[in-house]
Protein backbone atom coordinates (compact mmCIF):
# COMPACT_ATOMS: atom_id res chain seq x y z
CA UNK A 1 0.00 0.00 0.00
CA UNK A 2 3.13 2.65 0.88
CA UNK A 3 4.19 1.93 -2.63
CA UNK A 4 1.27 3.22 -4.61
CA UNK A 5 1.19 6.50 -2.14
CA UNK A 6 3.93 7.80 -4.67
CA UNK A 7 1.99 7.21 -7.87
CA UNK A 8 -1.40 8.35 -5.78
CA UNK A 9 0.21 11.89 -4.90
CA UNK A 10 1.92 11.94 -8.42
CA UNK A 11 -1.61 11.66 -10.15
CA UNK A 12 -3.63 14.15 -7.95
CA UNK A 13 -0.99 16.39 -8.54
CA UNK A 14 -0.98 15.69 -12.59
CA UNK A 15 -5.24 15.83 -12.24
CA UNK A 16 -5.12 19.25 -10.55
CA UNK A 17 -2.46 20.51 -12.64
CA UNK A 18 -4.19 19.42 -16.13
CA UNK A 19 -8.06 20.55 -15.39
CA UNK A 20 -8.56 22.29 -18.54
CA UNK A 21 -6.46 19.91 -20.58
CA UNK A 22 -8.36 17.29 -19.31
CA UNK A 23 -11.67 18.46 -20.04
CA UNK A 24 -10.76 19.45 -23.78
CA UNK A 25 -9.71 16.15 -24.31
CA UNK A 26 -12.59 14.25 -22.96
CA UNK A 27 -14.80 16.65 -25.46
CA UNK A 28 -12.27 15.65 -28.39
CA UNK A 29 -13.40 11.92 -27.37
CA UNK A 30 -16.49 12.73 -27.40
CA UNK A 31 -16.77 14.54 -30.61
CA UNK A 32 -15.05 11.34 -32.63
CA UNK A 33 -17.67 9.12 -30.78
CA UNK A 34 -20.19 11.57 -32.41
CA UNK A 35 -18.77 11.41 -35.74
CA UNK A 36 -18.20 7.61 -35.97
CA UNK A 37 -22.04 7.50 -34.26
CA UNK A 38 -22.64 5.00 -31.49
CA UNK A 39 -23.20 2.30 -33.01
CA UNK A 40 -19.26 1.62 -34.07
CA UNK A 41 -17.11 -0.69 -32.03
CA UNK A 42 -14.59 1.98 -31.89
CA UNK A 43 -17.01 4.71 -30.85
CA UNK A 44 -17.65 2.50 -27.40
CA UNK A 45 -14.22 1.82 -26.22
CA UNK A 46 -13.47 5.36 -27.34
CA UNK A 47 -16.45 6.45 -25.06
CA UNK A 48 -15.16 4.19 -22.07
CA UNK A 49 -12.12 5.98 -22.27
CA UNK A 50 -14.01 9.28 -22.54
CA UNK A 51 -15.75 8.24 -19.27
CA UNK A 52 -12.12 7.17 -17.51
CA UNK A 53 -11.05 11.13 -18.34
CA UNK A 54 -14.63 12.59 -16.66
CA UNK A 55 -13.69 10.37 -13.59
CA UNK A 56 -10.37 12.18 -13.46
CA UNK A 57 -11.85 15.63 -14.47
CA UNK A 58 -15.27 15.44 -12.39
CA UNK A 59 -15.35 18.21 -9.81
CA UNK A 60 -17.32 16.20 -7.11
CA UNK A 61 -14.94 13.90 -4.89
CA UNK A 62 -11.41 14.59 -4.47
CA UNK A 63 -9.30 12.80 -6.67
CA UNK A 64 -6.66 11.81 -3.79
CA UNK A 65 -9.71 9.71 -2.09
CA UNK A 66 -9.81 6.30 -2.47
CA UNK A 67 -13.17 4.88 -3.87
CA UNK A 68 -14.79 1.91 -1.88
CA UNK A 69 -14.56 -1.56 -3.88
CA UNK A 70 -18.52 -1.86 -4.07
CA UNK A 71 -18.41 1.76 -5.10
CA UNK A 72 -16.11 0.62 -7.75
CA UNK A 73 -17.76 -2.44 -8.91
CA UNK A 74 -20.91 -0.47 -9.28
CA UNK A 75 -19.51 2.08 -11.68
CA UNK A 76 -17.86 -0.50 -14.30
CA UNK A 77 -21.21 -2.22 -14.14
CA UNK A 78 -22.64 0.75 -15.52
CA UNK A 79 -19.84 1.91 -17.97
CA UNK A 80 -20.16 -1.98 -19.39
CA UNK A 81 -23.98 -1.43 -19.60
CA UNK A 82 -23.60 2.01 -20.85
CA UNK A 83 -21.07 0.81 -23.46
CA UNK A 84 -22.78 -1.85 -24.31
CA UNK A 85 -25.82 -0.51 -25.01
CA UNK A 86 -24.67 2.84 -26.05
CA UNK A 87 -27.25 4.74 -28.40
CA UNK A 88 -28.11 8.43 -29.29
CA UNK A 89 -30.22 8.78 -26.98
CA UNK A 90 -28.29 8.04 -24.55
CA UNK A 91 -25.57 10.35 -25.62
CA UNK A 92 -28.12 12.89 -25.30
CA UNK A 93 -28.99 12.85 -22.04
CA UNK A 94 -25.10 12.20 -21.49
CA UNK A 95 -24.31 15.92 -23.32
CA UNK A 96 -27.27 17.31 -21.20
CA UNK A 97 -25.71 16.53 -17.64
CA UNK A 98 -22.52 17.62 -19.00
CA UNK A 99 -23.34 20.25 -20.05
CA UNK A 100 -25.30 20.74 -16.27
CA UNK A 101 -21.75 20.27 -14.74
CA UNK A 102 -19.81 22.88 -16.50
CA UNK A 103 -22.36 25.49 -16.44
CA UNK A 104 -22.56 24.90 -12.46
CA UNK A 105 -19.08 25.93 -12.75
CA UNK A 106 -19.15 28.92 -14.93
CA UNK A 107 -20.43 31.72 -12.74
CA UNK A 108 -17.71 30.59 -9.83
CA UNK A 109 -14.87 32.36 -11.38
CA UNK A 110 -13.98 35.39 -12.10
CA UNK A 111 -11.32 35.08 -13.76
CA UNK A 112 -11.37 36.65 -17.51
CA UNK A 113 -9.55 33.45 -19.12
CA UNK A 114 -11.04 30.84 -16.77
CA UNK A 115 -14.65 32.10 -17.10
CA UNK A 116 -14.44 32.25 -20.90
CA UNK A 117 -12.90 28.60 -21.17
CA UNK A 118 -15.80 27.25 -19.75
CA UNK A 119 -17.97 29.50 -21.65
CA UNK A 120 -16.76 27.81 -24.67
CA UNK A 121 -17.02 24.87 -23.22
CA UNK A 122 -20.67 25.03 -22.54
CA UNK A 123 -20.96 26.62 -25.83
CA UNK A 124 -18.90 23.40 -27.58
CA UNK A 125 -21.95 21.08 -25.85
CA UNK A 126 -24.85 22.77 -26.67
CA UNK A 127 -23.80 23.09 -29.93
CA UNK A 128 -22.91 18.69 -30.01
CA UNK A 129 -26.42 18.36 -28.71
CA UNK A 130 -28.57 20.48 -31.05
CA UNK A 131 -26.13 19.86 -34.00
CA UNK A 132 -24.67 16.38 -33.67
CA UNK A 133 -26.48 14.50 -31.32
CA UNK A 134 -29.63 15.22 -31.77
CA UNK A 135 -30.77 15.38 -35.44
CA UNK A 136 -28.61 11.89 -35.49
CA UNK A 137 -31.90 10.76 -33.17
CA UNK A 138 -34.74 12.17 -35.59
CA UNK A 139 -32.92 10.79 -38.68
CA UNK A 140 -36.58 10.82 -40.08
CA UNK A 141 -37.20 14.76 -39.19
CA UNK A 142 -33.50 15.49 -40.02
CA UNK A 143 -31.69 14.26 -43.17
CA UNK A 144 -28.18 13.22 -41.51
CA UNK A 145 -26.56 15.08 -44.36
CA UNK A 146 -27.79 18.05 -43.87
CA UNK A 147 -26.24 21.58 -43.19
CA UNK A 148 -27.15 21.48 -40.00
CA UNK A 149 -24.80 17.87 -39.34
CA UNK A 150 -22.06 19.63 -41.51
CA UNK A 151 -21.94 22.69 -39.47
CA UNK A 152 -21.76 20.96 -36.43
CA UNK A 153 -18.71 19.23 -37.64
CA UNK A 154 -16.79 21.96 -38.79
CA UNK A 155 -18.22 24.15 -35.58
CA UNK A 156 -16.69 21.81 -32.81
CA UNK A 157 -13.48 21.17 -33.82
CA UNK A 158 -12.79 25.18 -33.69
CA UNK A 159 -13.85 25.55 -30.75
CA UNK A 160 -11.93 22.73 -29.09
CA UNK A 161 -9.12 24.31 -30.53
CA UNK A 162 -9.56 28.06 -28.71
CA UNK A 163 -10.31 26.25 -25.80
CA UNK A 164 -6.63 24.27 -26.37
CA UNK A 165 -5.33 27.91 -26.79
CA UNK A 166 -7.11 29.51 -23.87
CA UNK A 167 -5.37 26.92 -21.58
CA UNK A 168 -2.17 28.42 -22.15
CA UNK A 169 -2.64 31.40 -19.49
CA UNK A 170 -1.83 30.34 -15.85
CA UNK A 171 -4.01 31.81 -13.68
CA UNK A 172 -3.51 30.56 -9.91
CA UNK A 173 -7.80 30.79 -9.49
CA UNK A 174 -8.46 28.00 -11.43
CA UNK A 175 -5.12 25.70 -10.10
CA UNK A 176 -5.09 26.78 -6.80
CA UNK A 177 -8.90 26.41 -6.07
CA UNK A 178 -10.93 23.56 -5.34
CA UNK A 179 -13.33 22.36 -8.05
CA UNK A 180 -17.26 23.53 -6.89
CA UNK A 181 -20.12 23.28 -8.94
CA UNK A 182 -23.20 25.45 -8.39
CA UNK A 183 -26.39 22.45 -7.53
CA UNK A 184 -28.95 25.08 -8.45
CA UNK A 185 -27.61 26.62 -11.86
CA UNK A 186 -26.68 22.99 -13.26
CA UNK A 187 -30.03 21.59 -12.59
CA UNK A 188 -31.82 24.85 -14.43
CA UNK A 189 -29.49 24.25 -16.77
CA UNK A 190 -30.56 20.77 -17.61
CA UNK A 191 -34.32 21.60 -17.32
CA UNK A 192 -33.63 24.22 -20.22
CA UNK A 193 -31.88 22.18 -22.23
CA UNK A 194 -34.38 19.59 -22.10
CA UNK A 195 -37.07 21.87 -22.91
CA UNK A 196 -35.07 23.44 -26.22
CA UNK A 197 -34.79 19.95 -27.21
CA UNK A 198 -38.38 18.72 -26.23
CA UNK A 199 -39.53 21.47 -27.40
CA UNK A 200 -38.25 21.45 -30.91
CA UNK A 201 -39.01 17.73 -31.49
CA UNK A 202 -42.91 18.71 -30.51
CA UNK A 203 -42.81 22.05 -32.77
CA UNK A 204 -41.33 19.42 -35.85
CA UNK A 205 -44.20 17.10 -35.21
CA UNK A 206 -47.15 18.83 -34.54
CA UNK A 207 -46.60 22.09 -36.67
CA UNK A 208 -44.37 20.50 -39.23
CA UNK A 209 -41.49 22.57 -39.40
CA UNK A 210 -38.00 22.49 -40.18
CA UNK A 211 -35.22 21.54 -37.27
CA UNK A 212 -33.73 24.52 -37.89
CA UNK A 213 -36.89 26.75 -37.67
CA UNK A 214 -37.69 24.39 -34.90
CA UNK A 215 -35.11 25.20 -32.75
CA UNK A 216 -35.03 28.82 -33.24
CA UNK A 217 -38.79 29.13 -32.50
CA UNK A 218 -37.79 27.50 -29.75
CA UNK A 219 -35.53 29.72 -28.15
CA UNK A 220 -37.36 32.68 -28.61
CA UNK A 221 -39.97 30.77 -26.57
CA UNK A 222 -37.93 30.13 -23.76
CA UNK A 223 -36.06 33.35 -24.50
CA UNK A 224 -39.63 35.25 -23.92
CA UNK A 225 -40.33 33.18 -20.67
CA UNK A 226 -37.30 34.13 -19.03
CA UNK A 227 -37.68 37.82 -20.03
CA UNK A 228 -41.11 37.65 -18.19
CA UNK A 229 -40.02 35.84 -15.58
CA UNK A 230 -37.17 38.01 -15.07
CA UNK A 231 -39.80 40.88 -15.16
CA UNK A 232 -41.96 39.56 -12.17
CA UNK A 233 -39.23 38.30 -10.19
CA UNK A 234 -37.99 41.56 -9.27
CA UNK A 235 -39.89 43.85 -7.03
CA UNK A 236 -41.57 47.26 -9.28
CA UNK A 237 -44.66 49.08 -9.27
CA UNK A 238 -45.74 48.26 -5.88
CA UNK A 239 -45.34 44.41 -6.45
CA UNK A 240 -43.14 42.69 -4.04
CA UNK A 241 -41.81 40.29 -7.23
CA UNK A 242 -41.46 36.68 -7.29
CA UNK A 243 -38.52 36.82 -5.44
CA UNK A 244 -39.20 38.08 -2.81
CA UNK A 245 -42.03 35.27 -2.22
CA UNK A 246 -39.89 32.79 -3.36
CA UNK A 247 -37.04 33.85 -0.42
CA UNK A 248 -39.65 34.13 2.07
CA UNK A 249 -40.73 30.32 1.37
CA UNK A 250 -36.93 29.29 1.61
CA UNK A 251 -36.30 30.95 4.66
CA UNK A 252 -39.75 29.29 6.11
CA UNK A 253 -39.32 26.29 4.79
CA UNK A 254 -42.85 25.37 4.17
CA UNK A 255 -43.16 25.61 8.35
CA UNK A 256 -45.39 28.76 10.28
CA UNK A 257 -42.04 29.97 11.26
CA UNK A 258 -43.45 33.21 11.36
CA UNK A 259 -46.42 32.99 13.63
CA UNK A 260 -44.16 30.61 16.11
CA UNK A 261 -41.84 33.74 16.59
CA UNK A 262 -44.81 36.15 16.52
CA UNK A 263 -45.98 33.90 19.76
CA UNK A 264 -42.66 33.78 21.04
CA UNK A 265 -42.37 37.76 21.31
CA UNK A 266 -45.69 38.03 22.67
CA UNK A 267 -44.68 35.19 25.69
CA UNK A 268 -41.54 36.97 26.19
CA UNK A 269 -43.88 40.39 27.32
CA UNK A 270 -45.96 37.96 29.14
CA UNK A 271 -43.90 35.50 30.95
CA UNK A 272 -41.50 36.71 33.14
CA UNK A 273 -40.56 33.21 34.81
CA UNK A 274 -37.77 31.94 32.86
CA UNK A 275 -38.68 27.97 33.59
CA UNK A 276 -42.11 28.81 32.57
CA UNK A 277 -40.97 30.30 29.61
CA UNK A 278 -39.24 27.85 28.28
CA UNK A 279 -42.35 25.35 29.00
CA UNK A 280 -44.68 27.23 26.95
CA UNK A 281 -42.19 27.97 24.59
CA UNK A 282 -41.87 24.25 23.45
CA UNK A 283 -45.24 23.19 23.92
CA UNK A 284 -46.35 26.51 21.15
CA UNK A 285 -43.36 24.83 18.55
CA UNK A 286 -44.97 21.36 19.24
CA UNK A 287 -48.74 22.93 18.78
CA UNK A 288 -47.43 25.26 15.36
CA UNK A 289 -44.56 23.42 13.74
CA UNK A 290 -46.07 20.08 11.95
CA UNK A 291 -42.54 18.83 11.94
CA UNK A 292 -42.31 18.81 15.46
CA UNK A 293 -43.50 15.75 17.62
CA UNK A 294 -42.24 16.31 20.98
CA UNK A 295 -39.26 18.95 22.64
CA UNK A 296 -37.19 18.37 25.78
CA UNK A 297 -35.21 21.61 27.41
CA UNK A 298 -32.44 21.60 30.36
CA UNK A 299 -30.80 24.22 32.09
CA UNK A 300 -29.03 24.84 35.62
CA UNK A 301 -32.20 24.76 37.23
CA UNK A 302 -34.47 22.42 36.07
CA UNK A 303 -35.52 20.16 32.86
CA UNK A 304 -39.08 19.46 31.13
CA UNK A 305 -40.40 18.38 28.24
CA UNK A 306 -43.71 17.69 26.49
CA UNK A 307 -45.33 16.29 23.14
CA UNK A 308 -44.43 12.40 21.69
CA UNK A 309 -40.48 11.96 22.57
CA UNK A 310 -39.86 9.78 19.30
CA UNK A 311 -39.01 10.04 15.79
CA UNK A 312 -35.52 11.82 14.89
CA UNK A 313 -33.24 13.83 17.85
CA UNK A 314 -31.94 17.21 17.30
CA UNK A 315 -29.73 18.52 20.30
CA UNK A 316 -28.78 22.82 20.34
CA UNK A 317 -26.64 23.95 22.97
CA UNK A 318 -26.78 27.50 23.84
CA UNK A 319 -24.69 28.11 27.20
CA UNK A 320 -26.89 26.69 29.88
CA UNK A 321 -29.45 25.95 27.96
CA UNK A 322 -29.70 22.04 26.40
CA UNK A 323 -33.30 21.83 24.01
CA UNK A 324 -33.46 18.54 22.55
CA UNK A 325 -36.26 18.74 19.30
CA UNK A 326 -37.44 15.35 18.08
CA UNK A 327 -39.04 15.28 14.40
CA UNK A 328 -40.74 12.48 12.51
CA UNK A 329 -37.90 12.98 9.79
CA UNK A 330 -34.01 13.77 9.31
CA UNK A 331 -33.41 17.28 9.58
CA UNK A 332 -31.79 18.94 6.54
CA UNK A 333 -28.69 21.08 6.83
CA UNK A 334 -30.89 23.93 6.39
CA UNK A 335 -34.18 22.70 8.57
CA UNK A 336 -31.73 21.78 11.26
CA UNK A 337 -30.05 25.74 10.49
CA UNK A 338 -33.56 26.85 11.19
CA UNK A 339 -34.69 24.65 14.17
CA UNK A 340 -30.95 25.47 15.48
CA UNK A 341 -32.06 29.58 15.28
CA UNK A 342 -35.59 29.15 16.71
CA UNK A 343 -33.23 27.06 19.96
CA UNK A 344 -31.19 29.93 20.08
CA UNK A 345 -33.62 32.59 20.13
CA UNK A 346 -35.69 30.58 22.92
CA UNK A 347 -32.14 30.58 24.41
CA UNK A 348 -31.69 34.14 24.35
CA UNK A 349 -35.04 34.80 25.84
CA UNK A 350 -34.57 32.38 28.90
CA UNK A 351 -31.12 34.13 29.54
CA UNK A 352 -32.65 37.34 29.37
CA UNK A 353 -35.55 36.63 31.68
CA UNK A 354 -32.79 34.66 33.92
CA UNK A 355 -30.81 38.29 34.21
CA UNK A 356 -34.09 40.22 34.99
CA UNK A 357 -34.96 37.64 37.85
CA UNK A 358 -31.46 38.04 39.24
CA UNK A 359 -31.54 41.88 38.96
CA UNK A 360 -35.02 41.78 40.55
CA UNK A 361 -33.43 39.62 43.78
CA UNK A 362 -30.39 41.93 43.88
CA UNK A 363 -32.46 45.03 43.82
CA UNK A 364 -34.41 43.77 46.77
CA UNK A 365 -30.59 43.06 48.51
CA UNK A 366 -29.73 46.50 47.92
CA UNK A 367 -33.25 47.68 49.76
CA UNK A 368 -32.38 45.56 52.27
CA UNK A 369 -28.92 46.90 52.51
CA UNK A 370 -29.93 50.42 52.39
CA UNK A 371 -32.59 50.19 54.85
CA UNK A 372 -30.29 48.49 57.40
CA UNK A 373 -27.50 51.32 56.40
CA UNK A 374 -29.97 53.81 57.44
CA UNK A 375 -31.24 52.18 60.72
CA UNK A 376 -27.78 51.23 61.64
CA UNK A 377 -27.12 55.25 61.70
CA UNK A 378 -30.15 55.77 63.77
CA UNK A 379 -29.03 53.38 65.82
CA UNK A 380 -25.74 54.77 66.09
CA UNK A 381 -27.03 58.83 66.38
CA UNK A 382 -29.39 57.04 69.56
CA UNK A 383 -26.24 55.42 71.14
CA UNK A 384 -24.63 58.86 70.90
CA UNK A 385 -27.22 60.52 72.99
CA UNK A 386 -27.26 57.83 75.50
CA UNK A 387 -23.27 58.06 75.88
CA UNK A 388 -23.75 62.03 76.50
CA UNK A 389 -26.47 61.12 78.98
CA UNK A 390 -24.01 58.45 80.84
CA UNK A 391 -21.00 61.20 81.02
CA UNK A 392 -24.15 63.54 82.67
CA UNK A 393 -24.42 61.08 85.43
CA UNK A 394 -21.17 60.42 85.95
CA UNK A 395 -20.99 64.38 86.31
CA UNK A 396 -23.70 64.08 89.09
CA UNK A 397 -22.24 61.73 91.29
CA UNK A 398 -22.92 63.64 94.55
CA UNK A 399 -26.58 64.22 93.17
CA UNK A 400 -29.18 64.90 90.84
CA UNK A 401 -28.76 68.60 90.11
CA UNK A 402 -32.17 70.49 89.02
CA UNK A 403 -30.63 71.28 85.40
CA UNK A 404 -30.07 67.97 85.34
CA UNK A 405 -33.48 66.55 86.08
CA UNK A 406 -34.56 68.84 83.56
CA UNK A 407 -32.60 67.40 81.10
CA UNK A 408 -33.40 63.86 81.58
CA UNK A 409 -36.84 64.82 81.29
CA UNK A 410 -36.26 66.45 78.07
CA UNK A 411 -34.15 63.75 76.52
CA UNK A 412 -35.25 60.57 77.57
CA UNK A 413 -38.82 60.82 75.93
CA UNK A 414 -37.13 61.95 72.95
CA UNK A 415 -35.37 59.20 72.85
CA UNK A 416 -37.74 56.78 73.23
CA UNK A 417 -39.83 58.20 70.42
CA UNK A 418 -36.81 58.00 67.96
CA UNK A 419 -36.22 53.98 69.13
CA UNK A 420 -39.76 53.41 68.35
CA UNK A 421 -39.98 55.24 64.97
CA UNK A 422 -36.80 53.00 64.30
CA UNK A 423 -38.44 49.78 64.70
CA UNK A 424 -41.19 51.38 62.83
CA UNK A 425 -39.10 51.93 60.06
CA UNK A 426 -37.31 48.24 60.74
CA UNK A 427 -40.41 46.62 60.10
CA UNK A 428 -41.69 48.80 57.39
CA UNK A 429 -38.86 50.38 55.68
CA UNK A 430 -39.46 53.83 54.39
CA UNK A 431 -38.61 57.49 55.90
CA UNK A 432 -41.12 59.73 56.87
CA UNK A 433 -39.74 62.64 55.53
CA UNK A 434 -43.15 64.92 54.45
CA UNK A 435 -43.88 65.35 58.33
CA UNK A 436 -42.67 69.61 58.57
CA UNK A 437 -42.07 70.69 62.19
CA UNK A 438 -41.09 74.08 62.73
CA UNK A 439 -37.46 75.20 62.23
CA UNK A 440 -37.11 77.05 66.13
CA UNK A 441 -38.09 73.59 67.32
CA UNK A 442 -36.38 71.33 65.15
CA UNK A 443 -32.96 73.15 65.86
CA UNK A 444 -34.00 73.15 69.72
CA UNK A 445 -34.35 69.48 69.43
CA UNK A 446 -30.87 69.45 67.82
CA UNK A 447 -29.26 71.31 70.58
CA UNK A 448 -30.70 69.36 73.34
CA UNK A 449 -29.30 66.04 72.32
CA UNK A 450 -26.17 67.38 71.36
CA UNK A 451 -25.96 69.75 74.77
CA UNK A 452 -22.75 67.52 76.45
CA UNK A 453 -21.07 67.04 73.11
CA UNK A 454 -19.03 70.29 73.07
CA UNK A 455 -20.24 71.59 69.55
CA UNK A 456 -20.59 75.21 68.64
CA UNK A 457 -24.24 76.12 68.06
CA UNK A 458 -24.97 79.90 65.95
CA UNK A 459 -27.82 80.98 64.27
CA UNK A 460 -27.48 83.13 60.94
CA UNK A 461 -30.63 85.30 60.26
CA UNK A 462 -33.63 85.93 61.05
CA UNK A 463 -35.24 82.60 61.50
CA UNK A 464 -39.47 83.35 61.03
CA UNK A 465 -41.52 81.13 63.65
CA UNK A 466 -43.70 79.84 60.90
CA UNK A 467 -40.83 78.38 58.99
CA UNK A 468 -41.03 74.51 58.42
CA UNK A 469 -38.68 71.60 57.53
CA UNK A 470 -38.95 68.05 56.77
CA UNK A 471 -38.06 66.62 60.41
CA UNK A 472 -36.73 63.20 60.03
CA UNK A 473 -35.10 64.16 57.16
CA UNK A 474 -32.98 66.86 58.72
CA UNK A 475 -32.71 64.95 61.85
CA UNK A 476 -31.04 61.99 59.87
CA UNK A 477 -28.86 64.21 57.67
CA UNK A 478 -27.45 66.61 60.71
CA UNK A 479 -26.94 63.71 62.96
CA UNK A 480 -24.78 61.61 60.59
CA UNK A 481 -22.66 65.00 59.76
CA UNK A 482 -22.01 65.52 63.32
CA UNK A 483 -21.28 61.88 64.18
CA UNK A 484 -18.79 61.83 61.53
CA UNK A 485 -17.33 64.90 63.10
CA UNK A 486 -17.18 63.35 66.70
CA UNK A 487 -15.93 60.39 65.72
CA UNK A 488 -13.04 62.89 63.67
CA UNK A 489 -12.38 64.23 66.33
CA UNK A 490 -12.19 60.84 68.54
CA UNK A 491 -8.71 61.44 66.66
CA UNK A 492 -7.76 64.91 67.40
CA UNK A 493 -9.11 65.89 70.58
CA UNK A 494 -8.38 69.41 69.71
CA UNK A 495 -10.84 69.78 66.59
CA UNK A 496 -13.44 72.32 67.13
CA UNK A 497 -17.19 71.61 65.31
CA UNK A 498 -19.61 74.09 65.01
CA UNK A 499 -23.20 73.39 63.61
CA UNK A 500 -24.76 76.21 61.91
CA UNK A 501 -28.67 77.29 60.92
CA UNK A 502 -28.75 80.00 58.26
CA UNK A 503 -31.88 81.39 56.88
CA UNK A 504 -30.40 83.63 53.81
CA UNK A 505 -32.66 81.90 50.77
CA UNK A 506 -34.14 79.51 52.82
CA UNK A 507 -33.20 77.00 56.03
CA UNK A 508 -29.78 76.12 55.66
CA UNK A 509 -27.27 74.16 57.96
CA UNK A 510 -23.62 73.67 58.03
CA UNK A 511 -21.64 71.30 59.98
CA UNK A 512 -17.66 72.12 60.16
CA UNK A 513 -14.91 71.50 62.11
CA UNK A 514 -11.24 72.76 61.77
CA UNK A 515 -9.59 69.71 60.70
CA UNK A 516 -7.49 67.83 58.18
CA UNK A 517 -9.06 68.16 54.91
CA UNK A 518 -10.67 65.25 52.99
CA UNK A 519 -8.58 63.40 50.23
CA UNK A 520 -9.71 64.48 46.78
CA UNK A 521 -10.35 60.88 45.46
CA UNK A 522 -13.06 60.47 48.19
CA UNK A 523 -14.14 64.09 48.16
CA UNK A 524 -15.31 63.38 44.76
CA UNK A 525 -17.23 59.81 45.63
CA UNK A 526 -18.75 61.28 48.67
CA UNK A 527 -22.51 61.41 47.59
CA UNK A 528 -22.27 58.95 44.51
CA UNK A 529 -21.65 55.66 46.39
CA UNK A 530 -19.87 54.35 49.94
CA UNK A 531 -16.38 55.77 50.46
CA UNK A 532 -14.35 53.86 52.69
CA UNK A 533 -12.65 55.61 55.80
CA UNK A 534 -10.96 55.58 58.96
CA UNK A 535 -13.56 54.73 60.76
CA UNK A 536 -15.92 53.17 58.36
CA UNK A 537 -17.32 52.58 54.90
CA UNK A 538 -19.14 56.08 54.73
CA UNK A 539 -22.11 54.82 53.56
CA UNK A 540 -23.91 57.00 56.11
CA UNK A 541 -23.49 60.29 53.84
CA UNK A 542 -24.67 58.22 50.85
CA UNK A 543 -27.75 57.10 51.77
CA UNK A 544 -28.57 60.34 52.92
CA UNK A 545 -28.09 61.87 49.57
CA UNK A 546 -30.75 59.15 48.29
CA UNK A 547 -33.22 59.64 50.36
CA UNK A 548 -32.55 63.97 49.51
CA UNK A 549 -32.97 62.82 45.59
CA UNK A 550 -36.58 63.88 45.26
CA UNK A 551 -36.94 66.39 48.87
CA UNK A 552 -36.17 69.89 47.59
CA UNK A 553 -33.08 69.71 49.36
CA UNK A 554 -29.86 68.66 48.20
CA UNK A 555 -26.12 67.96 50.56
CA UNK A 556 -22.97 69.58 49.42
CA UNK A 557 -19.32 69.61 50.45
CA UNK A 558 -19.04 73.77 50.89
CA UNK A 559 -15.76 73.83 51.94
CA UNK A 560 -12.55 71.09 51.66
CA UNK A 561 -9.54 73.09 53.39
CA UNK A 562 -7.07 72.25 56.21
CA UNK A 563 -8.75 74.10 58.99
CA UNK A 564 -11.89 74.49 57.07
CA UNK A 565 -14.22 71.39 56.27
CA UNK A 566 -17.88 72.36 55.64
CA UNK A 567 -20.69 70.20 54.72
CA UNK A 568 -24.01 72.00 53.73
CA UNK A 569 -27.42 71.29 53.97
CA UNK A 570 -29.55 73.58 51.95
CA UNK A 571 -32.41 73.65 49.29
CA UNK A 572 -31.50 72.34 45.80
CA UNK A 573 -30.76 74.71 43.35
CA UNK A 574 -32.93 73.68 39.98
Amino acid sequence: MSALNPITSFATGLALRWRKPLLVALLTLLFVVLVLGPASPLARTLFVAHIGLFMIWQPFVRTDQRIALPILVMMLAVVAIVAVGLNTWLLMIWITLLAGVVGGKVFLYEARWSKLFYLLALFWLVAALLLLSLPEAVPQFVNTESVVIVIGRLVAPVVLVLMLILVLPEESESDGQPEVVDFVYSVILVLLLAVLVLGSLTIMLLAGHHYAEAVLETLLGIGVALLILGTVWNPHLGMAGLGTVFSRYLLSVGMPVEQWLHALADLAQRQDDPDEFLAEAARDMVRRLPWVTGVEWRTDAATGSCGKLKGRCSEFSFDSLVVRIHTRYPLSPSLAWHFNLLAQLMSEFQADKVRARRLKRLSYIEAIHETGARLTHDVKNLLQSLRALCSATEVEADGVSPQFAALLRRQLPAITERLGQTLDKLQVPRLEGNENVPVPLWWENLQARFALADIDFSVSGSIPETARVPGALFDLVAENLIANALDKRAGDLTLRIGVALRANDGVSVEVADNGAAIAPHMAADLFRGPVPSETGMGIGLYQAARLLQNSGFEMSLASNEPGRVCFRLAPAIR
